[in-house]
């Protein structure tokens, strides 16, 4: 398949996302604006706009923006073969000399261009995979985007739908994409008239306020959205297309770089240029000369095929100049011969040297001589720090003797001090056990006295009670009296009487009778079931008394119990505690003989320390000599690392410096080697040349064209030669 059929299809691919984009956004800025109308015209107080003409205003705006911006997307496809920035395809032919001057390779030459245009297309086929790929992901990214966008309009729709009271359309998908959006724009231009009528209806009572400032301010805050992702819209399409600039230039010079490693690699261009770099010298000046005019290329390359016929004067060259090549090499490997033995005679000689070095050749070196000037100066700095450490040992001994009695001095009274405050410690222990000794009888008395007052308290209280039930008793044996009287009158009265012989007074009288009995039980009634409550009560309270003081009794004759064992247990400590008093005290009286024995033996020991102490501190500073003897020796030994590491790097370094100096003069002297090689190669040429101008001179009009040739033959030759002879000139 051709590149730029491949590379077509993909830019097309790419180029109907982007339109497809560009029409997509275009719609929504259209609908945002025409929202932006609506709620003008709601919120303004002027007349509503006529939708029919505002639509036929926008819709040839909206599809011209749509077009424009498609168009302006619209890019040439990358890698047509017109495109004139890109490398050529194929490697440019040699020059006519050595293309007519090697016949016998002209049959390899198609081969080598087969290969290089079919790793070359591969290089392109693998690059477009990349791309399409890449293109791949781009489209599943704005098909996602196209589906937001759907969502985001499907959204916005059913608020209008809201907003207009409108009933919800099921959407139907079409064939294809452009039937889609014809659609939806028809499904906006519907549901927006149907918002304009609904405004229109509605003017005149402003119902929906509330709705249009919501609307408004989600319509601002959209806008906002929109502003900022244009901007950054923006901000990546020029990002894009820097990239895609730095790309191409990439891709340019990494497919003019890789062309040129085919070229090097290629075997069959290398052997023909190399077959060919003698025999076109000649014709490629004449070619370059050539540009000045037509006559003067024409005869040159008559010349060129005259030198050209002649076979048997292409191998004698070839010969003279072997045998140039080889007296001069053989020249040049007796000079390096001899130089070799030479180089070889001082490497001996030195190593020899170097292996058993004297003692004169020793002190004649100048770093020998800065160590023995470094070890005098240490000398006399360490004779200075010896009488200066002995002078400082001698005032360490002193301040150790001060501190030995200043430390006894201080110890005695610690010890002083130690033994007045037990004693004191002792007495407050003794004045504190009598406080608190007297602390728990006032406790104790405090106690008992709160409990008689609480048993005062509770008698009264239950003095009171029974006044109190006695009193409702009193008034319930009243109330009882009262009743059983007027039974008795009613007893009496019925006795004499029959109740059949009882007149309407009489009922009317016993009717009274019987209310007040009635009223005489209903008062009596309360004042019993008091009277029970508060005795029952009382009766409760005291049974739970006796329960209380019962248990109380009980408690108290356990905690007797165990006052009393305590008591039986603190006699038995008492009697212990009293047979080892009278212990210690023997013990006591013993001690003091010990302790006597033991400070005349504390004595003894602090003056075995400080005799210890003195044999640590000349130690010490027997030590610390050792120490600076010590520091003195590595510091030594340091220095002499150092001179040894310095004078390594500097071997190193020299040695790195002769073998540059070697390679240089190597190089040098192959540069020289190949100089003379072509100057004889090039004496060998003239000479040929010349023979074979004065052989092949023509007569007439055609002399000085040979003379120009041969003088430009010449001077070429003549700036060759100088140009060898500065390069072997130049210093090492």
């Amino acid at each position: 398949m051709p590149r730029h059929h491949r590379a077509g299809s993909v830019t097309d691919v790419k180029s109907i996302g982007q339109d497809t984009y560009i029409l997509i956004a275009t719609y929504a800025t259209a609908a945002i604006s025409l929202l932006v109308v609506v709620v003008v015209a709601v919120e303004s107080s002027y007349p509503p706009y006529d939708l029919g003409i505002l639509l036929a205003f926008l819709n040839p705006w909206l599809m011209r923006t749509a077009v424009l911006a498609m168009e302006d997307r619209k890019r040439p496809v990358p890698h047509e073969p017109s495109d004139d920035s890109l490398p050529p395809f194929k490697r440019p032919a040699l020059n006519s000399a050595s293309s007519s001057q090697a016949p016998q390779n002209s049959h390899q030459v198609p081969q080598s261009q087969e290969d290089v245009i079919m790793m070359e297309y591969k290089r392109e086929r693998n690059m477009l995979e990349s791309r399409v790929e890449e293109l791949d992901k781009r489209s599943t990214y704005h098909d996602d985007h196209l589906r937001v966008i759907d969502a985001w309009w499907a959204q916005l729709l059913d608020e209008v739908r809201v907003l207009a009271g409108e009933p919800d359309s099921n959407y139907q998908n079409g064939a294809s994409f452009t039937d889609h959006l014809r659609k939806k724009r028809d499904h906006i231009t519907s549901s927006l008239q149907t918002l304009f009528s609904v405004i229109r209806s509605n003017s005149s009572n402003n119902k929906r306020v509330d709705g249009v400032e919501e609307l408004q301010s989600r319509l601002s805050a959209l806008l906002a959205s929109e502003k900022a992702c244009k901007v950054e819209i923006a901000r990546l399409q020029k990002e894009k297309e820097d990239a895609n600039s730095r790309l191409t230039g990439a891709t340019i010079k990494y497919m003019t770089a890789e062309k040129k490693v085919d070229r090097l690699k290629s075997q069959t261009l290398a052997k023909i240029e190399r077959q060919a770099m003698f025999l076109s010298n000649a014709g490629a000046e004449n070619n370059k000369d050539g540009g000045n005019s037509d006559e003067q290329s024409a005869k040159d390359q008559e010349i060129n095929a005259r030198v050209a016929e002649g076979n048997v004067a292409d191998a004698e060259q070839a010969r003279k100049e072997a045998q140039a090549i080889a007296s001069k090499q053989k020249e040049e490997l007796q000079q390096l011969q001899a130089d070799n033995t030479r180089l070889s005679e001082q490497v001996t000689t030195f190593t020899i040297k170097f292996g058993r070095l004297l003692e004169e050749d020793i002190s004649k070196c100048d770093a020998y001589k800065n160590l023995k000037v470094k070890l005098e100066d240490l000398a006399t700095r360490f004779n200075h720090i010896e009488a200066l450490n002995k002078e400082l040992s001698e005032r360490t001994e002193h301040f150790e003797a001060e501190r030995t009695k200043y430390k006894e001095m201080v110890l005695a009274e610690q010890h002083t001090i130690i033994s007045d405050m037990q004693l004191q410690l002792s007495r407050t222990e003794q004045d504190l056990a009598r406080v608190r000794a007297a602390r728990d009888e006032l406790i104790q008395d405090q106690t008992q006295r709160k409990t008689r007052e609480d048993q005062k308290l509770g008698s009264i209280r239950e003095v009171n009670e029974l006044a109190e039930t006695r009193a409702s008793r009193i008034t319930s044996l009243e109330v009882e009296v009262e009743r059983l009287r007027l039974e008795l009158d009613n007893e009496t009265r019925s006795a004499s009487q029959s109740f059949t012989e009882w007149g309407l007074e009489e009922l009317r009288q016993k009717y009274e009778q019987l209310d007040k009995a009635y009223k005489v039980l209903t008062q009596e009634l309360p004042a019993l079931e008091q009277a029970f409550k508060k005795a029952h009560d009382q009766a409760s309270r005291k049974v739970a008394g006796i329960q209380e003081s019962e248990d109380k009794m009980r408690r108290l004759q356990a905690e007797k119990g165990k006052a009393d064992q305590k008591y039986y247990s603190a006699m038995k400590n008492k009697e212990t505690l009293s047979t080892e008093n009278r212990a210690l005290k023997n013990l006591n009286a013993r001690s003091t003989d010990i302790i006597t024995q033991l400070k005349d033996a504390e004595k003894k020991v602090r003056d075995l320390v400080a005799n210890l102490e003195k044999q640590i501190a000349e130690m010490k500073t027997i030590q610390q000599t050792l120490i600076t003897r010590n520091r003195e020796h590595q510091s030594r030994v340091a220095e002499q690392n150092n001179t040894i590491d310095s004078l390594k790097s500097q071997v190193a370094e020299l040695s790195t410096y002769l073998k540059a100096r070697d390679a240089a003069v190597s190089r040098e002297s192959c540069g020289r080697r190949e100089a003379e090689i072509e100057v004889e190669k090039l004496q060998v040429k003239l000479e040929d040349a010349q023979r074979c101008l004065e052989n092949n001179r023509p007569k007439g009009s055609e002399n000085s064209q040979l003379e120009a040739l041969r003088t430009r033959e010449y001077l070429r030759d003549q700036e060759s030669v100088p140009t060898a002879d500065e390069h072997l000139r130049r210093p090492i």
